[in-house]
């Protein structure tokens, strides 16, 4: 596989997304990305994310899923993924990833795309959401 050449990636902030993902890796790290967008769900292709033995378990596959999220909760999108065995990735050990960071299967008649695994936007708190601490009342 060979990288996305600058003119391959999506235009707009997941073009963006891509790029910083990309700069942030250690160097001779291999991470084959695509991401694309529209205004419901972002679509997650990681095909590889490789590094040398000296930089593994250092948290740089949870930082870039972690980072794809926070990006879509901004933007109110659902991020959608399919995790495979392809590229010598391990499905089961892919799929407890992506279960950790909030994904799940979707049956087919629900998905918002071909993509088989879904993760809803985070919720996040309004301004109509206020929190009173419970207080007894006075004698």
């Amino acid at each position: 596989m060979s990288p996305r050449r600058p003119e391959d990636l999506a235009p707009g902030w997941a073009g963006e997304l891509e790029r910083e993902l990309r700069r942030s890796m250690p160097p001779g790290a291999l991470l084959g990305l695509v991401l694309e967008a529209d205004d419901r769900v972002l679509e997650l292709q990681l095909q590889l994310l490789r590094v040398s033995a000296a930089v593994r378990g250092h948290g740089h596959a949870a930082r870039v899923l972690t980072r794809i999220c926070a990006e879509a909760d901004a933007r109110n999108l659902t991020v959608a993924c399919t995790p495979t065995d392809e590229f010598g990735a391990d499905r089961v050990r892919l799929e407890d990833f992506f279960r950790r960071h909030g994904f799940a299967p979707v049956a087919a008649g629900d998905r918002l795309c071909d993509h088989t695994w879904e993760r809803p936007p985070a919720a996040r708190p309004t301004s109509a959401t206020v929190t009173v601490p419970h207080q007894e009342p006075r004698p």
